[in-house]
């Protein structure tokens, strides 16, 4: 685990850069990956890679990044340069979550200590978030597989009465425990989109930030036995 956060510009000897999806890669194999999807674009549109975290880990520097396309301006061209804007959600990284205290949908208070003693996956998710929706039956699939060895619980800004969240939820596949009027927490943790999922250890540190289950390249969701399937190898390492 990385155990402090330094800027970009360190005496570091190693750089190598993440899509925060597990693999590690070098600057090289990140602007073949940026001049490839660059070329799929339309020619109104123009492709930025960010820079949205950065770690260290004795002589390793680790860029977490991501590919963030906009409108290109008038005779802008397309050069393989990094931003910097960082994630404030990944701030709390390695750090104890900030406590909770939210209503499950037949109105039981839940709070975060309640959760201590086994890792825990809080999806966050909304009614208006079609890839939230979509992730459902995957995520149901990793609650199936792992049981009681691991808390799965979901934290929705939406309120049960208002939004009408049983009967949203009854043809979804979802068997999360779903927490509502959780935006208030979405702000406090600073949460840039959704879906996002953060993985703790038992002790209710932040180990892990995700954003959708896992896909392919075509965008199918890959099986629980799938090799890159990151969800898997995140969950195995905090059950030992």
């Amino acid at each position: 685990m990385f155990l402090m956060f330094v800027l970009q510009k360190s005496f570091a000897q190693n750089t190598i850069y993440s899509f925060n999806s597990g693999a590690l890669l070098t600057e090289a194999e990140i602007k073949k990956a940026f001049e490839s999807v660059s070329q799929s674009l339309p020619p109104s549109l123009i492709l930025v890679p960010n820079i949205f975290h950065t770690a260290a880990k004795r002589d390793t520097i680790v860029n977490y990044i991501e590919f963030a396309v906009r409108k290109r301006a008038a005779g802008e061209q397309t050069i393989f340069k990094f931003t910097y804007k960082q994630d404030s959600t990944f701030l709390l990284l390695n750090n104890k979550l900030p406590a909770f205290k939210l209503k499950e949908l037949g109105g039981e208070e839940i709070s975060l200590s309640q959760l201590l003693g086994k890792p825990t996956l809080i999806n966050f998710w909304a009614i208006y978030c079609g890839p939230c929706i979509a992730e459902m039956p995957q995520l149901s699939l990793l609650k199936e597989k792992y049981k009681d060895k691991m808390n799965f619980i979901s934290i929705t800004e939406n309120s049960a009465i208002g939004d009408h969240l049983v009967d949203f939820l009854k043809d979804k596949k979802f068997n999360f425990q779903v927490l509502e009027n959780g935006q208030l927490y979405k702000n406090e943790l600073k949460l840039r989109a959704l879906p996002r999922n953060l993985f703790l250890d038992k002790d209710g540190v932040l180990r892990y930030i995700q954003v959708n289950y896992p896909v392919n390249a075509n965008s199918t969701p890959l099986g629980l036995n799938d090799k890159n399937n990151y969800f898997i190898k995140i969950i195995e390492e905090l059950i030992k």
